[in-house]
Parts: structure tokens; sequence; C-alpha cells
């Protein structure tokens, strides 16, 4: 009985659980992070122009977005999260890139990057029902934990696997697997648990857990602001190693850029969580944008120089991590959605719709080049920007 009673008790603690949590996020995403990386090998080992090469991209954010509304009600009313391991399993088969021959017929490659990014979308809904059930935390501070971590991942992702592709070649890739094992095996021994699945009380921005959780958007202008959001983030996280080596930077180079960019809203993401935990989200966001638009349009400029990789650090930080601010307001954002609905959505779908952008944008870029499509990726932070004030004032007004 004694040995029953102290055995557990550390993987119960709210912080293991959220670091387990985070460290699954954080190996997922650098997972799905790892092809901006390899690229531009991975087009000329196979024999493919940049056309292809977004169309490989945008396969993957298909299914690790569109993916997570199905994947979150896989599993809702359970609080084992049985599923996490599979996820990370299925994310983990981007290793078969090293495998594949040279003449691999072009839609099998595609099918492989569906199948990873499905194991990605397995993971994002799920951690996060996660992060609800640790209730000894505050909302905002879980969720930026989670998601920073994500971000952090996603940021390290293309460095790491142009490293070990700069080093290794493609089979280099297969050393990611190491930490892959591990974190399912921290999975396998850390009792975590789920949030079991509820619908919103249509009351819920009348009493909310911290200013945090209070939203100054409804859940659909949030959707919206995320969507536009996401789309310059992936314009940026996806392009821009193969922009960079373009403009003659070595492969590990432009894999350092995408990580100083993902290292930025990591940074920029915890820094919110911690700053919003008893002020409005409001005026953070928005001031982000505001000061890092013109902070990523110098950097766009002044790309070819390798001093420049310090300006993408802030243009992230000030960028792109207002996001996970946004998912933990649609926790408790009015509407009758049940909470992995939600989550799905705010996280699926708008990275979803925003991989689905990539589309018409690697049209454009293969049409008039990728220097100047880089620079839709401020254009939609502007337009994030002026969508969630004009958003945020029109709740405001119809309050008073």
């Amino acid at each position: 009985m004694k040995k029953h009673s102290i055995v557990p008790a550390p993987v119960h603690q709210p912080g293991t659980r959220i670091l387990t949590l985070s460290l699954a996020h954080f190996m997922v995403d650098l997972l799905g992070g790892t092809l901006p990386g390899v690229l531009p090998v991975a087009l000329a080992y196979f024999k493919l122009n940049l056309g292809l090469g977004v169309v490989i991209l945008t396969s993957m954010s298909i299914g690790c977005n569109m993916m997570q509304i199905p994947a979150a009600l896989l599993d809702r009313h359970r609080r084992t999260p049985r599923l996490l391991a599979l996820g990370l399993i299925m994310a983990g088969l981007i290793v078969l890139l090293a495998a594949l021959p040279e003449t691999t017929p072009f839609f099998l490659i595609c099918l492989l990057m569906i199948i990873v990014g499905a194991g990605i979308a397995i993971v994002h809904p799920l951690g996060l029902r996660g992060t609800q059930h640790i209730t000894e935390i505050a909302p905002g501070i879980t969720t930026s934990a989670f998601m920073t971590c994500g971000f952090f991942g996603s940021a390290v992702g293309p460095w790491v696997s142009a490293l070990l592709v700069s080093g290794f070649g493609l089979k280099g890739l297969y050393f990611l697997l190491i930490p892959t094992v591990l974190v399912i095996l921290a999975l396998r021994f850390t009792n975590v648990k789920l949030a079991v699945d509820h619908t919103a009380p249509a009351n819920a921005e009348k009493k909310p857990e911290s200013s945090a959780t209070e939203s100054p958007w409804s859940f659909s202008a949030l959707m919206v602001t995320g969507f536009v959001l996401n789309t310059g983030t992936a314009t940026l996280q996806n392009l821009l190693p193969t922009w960079l080596v373009s403009l003659g930077h070595e492969l590990s180079f432009g894999g350092l850029n995408a990580m100083l960019f993902g290292a930025g809203s990591a940074a920029g993401s915890l820094s919110l969580g911690v700053l919003t935990r008893k002020r409005s989200p409001l005026p953070f966001i928005l001031g982000g944008l505001v000061l890092g638009i013109p902070v990523l349009i110098a950097y766009l400029f002044l790309a070819q120089y390798r001093a420049a990789c310090v300006l993408i650090f802030f243009a992230g930080m000030l960028t792109s991590s207002g996001f996970p601010i946004l998912v933990a307001l649609a926790r408790n954002a009015k509407g009758r959605l049940a909470l992995s609905t939600r989550m799905a959505l705010i996280v699926g779908a708008t990275w979803g719709f925003a991989g689905v952008m990539l589309l018409p944008i690697g049209q454009l870029a293969y049409r008039f080049g990728l220097g100047r499509v880089m620079h839709l990726s401020w254009i939609f932070y502007l337009a994030a920007l002026i969508f969630a004030a004009l958003s945020a004032l029109r709740n405001r007004n119809r309050a008073n």
C-alpha cells in the first residue's frame, strides 16, 4: 500500500504532465518542420521542380491540419491519450524519404506526406485537451507552454534536418527516430490525462478565469484572424530555406534562419502567456504586429546579408507569437461548440487553410520568383492586424 501511494505521485504533478505534453508537441512539430529544411535536396534527388515541391509541402499541410477535426473526434470522450503515441509513430515516417528510390512516383511521395501530416494532426488536438485537464496552472500559461514548444519544434526542425542532410545525405534523417522513440516512452510512463469533451457555456465570456481567457473577439473572428496570421507564417516557414538557397546561401544557413524565426515565435509566445495572465491580450497582439511588420520588411530586403538573420528572430517574436493566445481565448469564446471541436478548428482548420494557400502561393513563386512572393508574408500579417483591430472595435461597440 505504501509503495502504491509513493510511485505514482510524481507523474501526477502538473509540471510533469505539461512538460510531457509539450515534449510530444515539440517532437511532432520538429518532424513536421523537417520537410522545408530538406526540400532543396529532396527536389534535386527526386528530380522535381519548385512547383511540385510546393505540392508536396501542401500535401503534408493538408494531412496535418485538415485531419485535426476528425482526429479530435476519434477519442473525444476518453481521458487516456492512447492515440498520442500513434501520432508520433506516423509523423516519424518522414524518415522514409531517405529510403525511397529517386524514381519513386510523385503521388507516392505526396501520399507519404499526407500520412505524416495525419500523425501530426492526431497529436495537436489531443495534446491541447491534455493541457485543459491541468487546472492547477492558469490556462494561458499551459496553452502558451504547449504551443511554444510546438513553435520551437517547428523552428529547429528545418535547421536540424538541414544539418543532418548536409552531413549524411537524406539517410541522416534516420537519426530523428531516436528522440521520437524517447518521447513515446515518456508518454507511456507519464500519467497524462485528457479533459473530457464538453461544450462552452453561453456566458463563458462573462466568467473568465483570467484576463488571458477573456476574449475581445468572437470565435469566428478568432478563426479568421488565425487563418490570415498563419498563412503569413506558413509562407515564411515553408519557403524561407529554399529562397535563401536561391540567394546563394548554403542549406544549413537557410535552416538556421527558419529556426531563428520559429525560436522568435516561441520566445514571444511564452512571454505573451506570462504578460497576458492578468492583462488584456488585445494590445499585446496588435502591438506586436504593428512593430513586427516593419522588421520583417527590412529582413526581406536585407536577406542577402548574413547578419540580417538577427532581424528574422525579432520578426518571428513580434508577428506570429500571438497565435497561442488566440488558441487560449478560443477555449472560452462564446459559442456551443465542444472543446475538442473548438481546439481542432482554431489549430487545425486555420493552419489547414493556410496550408492550402501554399498551392497558389507556390505557383506565383514558380512564375514570378520566390523573392517577390516572400513579401506576401507581411501583407498577410497586415491583413490580420486590420481585421483583428476592426473586429475587436466592433465587439466593444456591441458590448457598450
